[in-house]
């Protein structure tokens, strides 16, 4: 799991690419509560997660109710086709989506 940040408008967007799987979560969650830390809100580009699991998929849930705990906003500012397919399967797309979060790669097809 790699992850950066990058300066928004208002934001630092905490970008995350590779796997968000059992194998990665734990060295993904001490970034994540270091990023909760800095700030008031969690904005996480997720366009470069290859692959997700439920690990995964928890540690999302865990940083989405951590945030909401700490009354920080919490927004996906993108998310790549595994991570949006995941969550269409689980129909997790409403607890996740702001209205904002875009697929980071569209089909061609």
């Amino acid at each position: 799991m790699s992850a950066g940040k990058k300066k928004s408008a208002q934001n630092s967007v905490l970008t995350l690419g590779g796997e968000l799987t059992i194998y990665t979560v734990t060295e993904t969650l001490s970034r994540l509560r270091a990023y909760l830390k800095e700030h008031d809100s969690c904005e996480l580009d997720l366009a470069g997660v290859t692959e997700i699991d439920s690990a995964g998929l928890q540690l999302l849930l865990w940083t989405r109710r951590t945030a909401a705990e700490q009354g920080a906003r919490f927004h996906l500012a993108a998310r790549s086709d595994a991570v949006a397919e995941v969550l269409a399967i689980l129909q997790l797309e409403p607890v996740f989506d702001d209205g904002s979060a875009t697929r980071a790669v569209e089909d061609p097809a």
